[in-house]
């Protein structure tokens, strides 16, 4: 018995690691190339501190969450303000 338990609950993990990852929706990739993209070109993270890398933290939660357009406009607003080139979609 304790030998069936054993092999169920290692076949089990096996099963488990061996899954590959869901793909990103492709909002969520968006989402991501809209962050990153201001994170570089954005306001320096320690000068200045406006609020508005927590607002580019809070819309990315917001794609996290499923909040696609909430999120994705709030980054391309950040991006506008800022003057940054908002990047195509892919």
């Amino acid at each position: 018995m304790r030998a069936i338990l054993s092999a169920c609950i290692g076949a089990a993990l096996l099963a488990a690691c061996t899954a590959a990852p869901s793909p990103w929706p492709p909002q969520m990739a968006r989402c991501d190339k809209l962050y990153t993209t201001w994170m570089r070109y954005g306001q320096h993270p320690t000068y200045h501190h406006t609020g508005q890398r927590a607002r580019a933290e809070i819309a990315l939660e917001d794609c996290r969450a499923g909040r696609y357009d909430q999120g994705m406009s709030e980054l391309e607003e950040l991006m506008r303000r800022g003057r940054i080139p908002i990047p195509p979609p892919a």
